[in-house]
């Protein structure tokens, strides 16, 4: 009996909670990024360099997001806290579900609209260690670069949205059913363990 108790984490995967910060860190920067590379004035050499690094960040992004996924599959979750309600239990699995995707549409439209550029500037990742492909059968389309572009826009728009929504969820089931749902996302354990 004693094993089964044990064999439910309180939390989740160390992997999958190295990576949880990392990303949240990673959006951070490309958020604030990608936001200097259109509205900030810089010289052309300097917007060129911050577009480089965006766009190797966002490759690395996007490992990230596709481990931290195979990981979270791959893994026990924690049993969700008793106090919540069905209703609650269906809304974040929609909420997560939702994160995800625009997790994982954000880099693939981003490398998307790359690929189909004009320009065809290459993207390397790491300097020059590594040279990202492009996706191939879409060089200097501007049709699908300009869907590809809205689309990044608009996933990054969404994605604030959803970080706000789930930042609040936690701060209200904190507040409204005492539930601290960080220990599930640290490596603290609940004192009771």
């Amino acid at each position: 009996m004693a094993s089964a108790l044990h064999s439910v984490p309180s939390r989740y995967h160390s992997i999958s909670i190295v990576l949880h910060w990392a990303v949240v860190l990673g959006l951070i920067f490309m958020f604030i990024s990608g936001i200097m590379m259109v509205y900030v004035e810089m010289s052309k050499a300097e917007q060129y360099k911050l577009f480089q690094i965006h766009k190797a960040a966002g490759v690395v992004m996007l490992w990230a997001i596709v481990v931290r996924i195979a990981v979270r599959l791959l893994t026990t979750s924690p049993t969700p806290p008793s106090e919540l309600s069905a209703s609650d239990l269906k809304k974040a699995t929609l909420g997560h579900i939702a994160l995800y995707t625009a997790l994982v549409l954000m880099p693939l439209s981003g490398w998307l609209m790359v690929s189909a550029s004009p320009f065809g500037l290459p993207t390397f990742v790491f300097v020059d260690w590594i040279k990202w492909p492009h996706i191939s059968g879409v060089a200097r389309n501007k049709a699908i670069e300009s869907a590809a572009n809205s689309t990044h826009w608009i996933t990054a728009i969404a994605l604030f949205i959803l970080i706000i929504g789930h930042i609040s969820a936690v701060i209200w089931h904190k507040k409204v059913h005492k539930i601290n749902l960080l220990t599930r996302m640290w490596w603290r354990k609940k004192p009771s363990e």
